[in-house]
């Protein structure tokens, strides 16, 4: 009963996908130049991880299956 009171009154906001995917990262010891490669440049990379770039569907799938990432972290 406590659970659902604080469910409703007080959500927990799903985390933001790229900050996820950094913290992933960081807890599996990756490095920005790992992803090179996998899923696009250097400089591509880079921008994703900085939010210049959208994280698209096809990367989504990619994080989720590598990373172990939540699908719905991912795409919220």
């Amino acid at each position: 009963m406590i659970k659902q009171y604080e469910d409703i009154h007080f959500p927990i906001p799903l985390p933001d996908a790229i900050d996820a995917i950094k913290i992933k990262m960081e807890e599996k010891g990756l490095k920005n130049k790992d992803l090179v490669g996998k899923i696009g440049t250097k400089g591509y990379v880079s921008a994703l991880l900085n939010k210049r770039k959208p994280l698209t569907l096809e990367l989504a799938k990619f994080f989720h299956n590598e990373l172990r990432i939540p699908a719905e972290v991912l795409l919220a």
